[in-house]
């Protein structure tokens, strides 16, 4: 009996000190202390998300109870879960191609929105790069200056195909998009292409303009015959009249590219395990803006046209040849399949992905457990608040 009654206080003191710790420990983990989360972007229209996502998280929140505060705007927010500060978020503007890719392998920036192009060349060269979601489809376009004879695709390579002298199309980067898909068709037609004018029969040159800014200067400025970009520069081109859209680059044959990924949100793979709640609730908002802008297109523009400083004409233009996605649809991955092929066969891939079939660039190029978290957490959201 003495036994029993000197053994309870310290059972008693025991339990105090198992709870007490597994209460302290519980609330540790649900009130981390915040991150810090610098977010890249280009600039354009194709990233509208990010722009819709941060001018409306205040209506988002009410569903999601994810909330944005404004420290300067256009740069530096603050990010909260209902009550709880969950990250600070810096917002930097990157170049297109392959300076958004380059800028995460060198943790410049740890959540990037760019081309998928761009950033399967990333993860073929070695760098720490994953695309983490799908973002958006289409709006790259080819044009000409207003007084090209060529009005029509077949036109084109007409024209090229009987002319004395290369013809000058511009892109913005080695590894964009649009010019991917371009050169495939120039091959397709039996085109000979290149940037090196000593080329022998070189019927097409390629110039890199060194930027998606820089097209309609050089389009302007007659240092091309036409270039192959993305919306908005082609909507701005045909808005004053420096240019014109002969087409869809979707359109092109043999027909790869139709409804083709084009952007992406891709992440630093080295970036720290503390930080994955920021961006699963940063994707719950690019989320909700994704939705936004296929069911309100009037603030999708006016979010394109507040961040990017184009005209509400330009982006009533531009945003519907786009398409606005973040579903890992079958369609996505048989057309991320295509992306890999074609840029095996213009020989992009010289690296980790070139030994790879396309089909089998899955475990080594897309890692979506955060979006699957994400939309796991806003339809829960969702739920509660019904």
């Amino acid at each position: 009996m003495r036994k029993i009654k000197y053994m309870l206080p310290a059972v008693i003191l025991l339990l105090f000190f198992f709870f007490g710790c597994k209460q302290k420990g519980t609330e540790t983990e649900n009130s981390s202390a915040p991150v810090t989360i610098i977010v890249g972007h280009v600039g354009h229209d194709h990233h509208t998300a990010l722009f819709v996502a941060l001018d409306n998280a205040e209506q988002f929140s009410k569903e999601s109870g994810i909330k944005i505060k404004t420290v300067e705007e256009f740069k530096f927010y603050e990010m909260y879960d209902k009550e709880r500060k969950v990250a600070d978020l810096q917002i930097v503007k990157v170049g297109g191609g392959s300076k958004m890719p380059t800028a995460l392998a060198q943790n410049v920036i740890e959540v990037g929105l760019g081309g998928v192009a761009p950033v399967l060349a990333s993860v073929d060269s070695g760098a720490p790069v994953k695309l983490i979601s799908p973002l958006h489809y289409k709006g790259d376009m080819f044009v000409v200056k207003p007084d090209f004879q060529a009005k029509t695709w077949d036109e084109f390579v007409e024209i090229v195909k009987t002319s004395d002298n290369p013809i000058r199309i511009g892109y913005k980067s080695p590894d964009a998009v649009a010019k991917v898909i371009f050169e495939d068709s120039l091959r397709h037609e039996g085109i000979v292409f290149g940037g090196d004018l000593s080329v022998e029969g070189l019927q097409v040159q390629m110039v890199n303009v060194q930027g998606g800014g820089k097209l309609n200067v050089a389009l302007s400025g007659d240092l091309v015959d036409g270039y192959v970009g993305n919306n908005p520069f082609p909507s701005i081109a045909a808005e004053k009249n420096i240019g014109r859209i002969v087409c869809d680059l979707e359109e092109l044959p043999p027909g790869t590219f139709r409804n083709h990924p084009c952007c992406c949100i891709a992440a630093n793979s080295k970036i720290s395990p503390e930080k994955s709640e920021a961006i699963i609730d940063l994707l719950v908002l690019l989320l909700q803006a994704t939705e936004t802008i296929n069911h309100d297109i009037d603030k999708a523009v006016a979010s394109a046209v507040h961040w990017i400083g184009t005209s509400e004409t330009v982006e009533k233009i531009s945003i519907p040849t786009s398409g606005y996605s973040m579903e890992t649809s079958q369609q996505w991955y048989q057309t991320m399949t295509q992306w890999a092929k074609v840029m095996s066969d213009l020989e992009i891939f010289k690296g980790t992905l070139k030994e790879l079939e396309p089909d089998n660039i899955d475990s080594a190029a897309y890692d979506f457990s955060l979006l699957e978290k994400a939309k796991e957490k806003l339809e829960k959201r969702r739920n509660e608040n019904q």
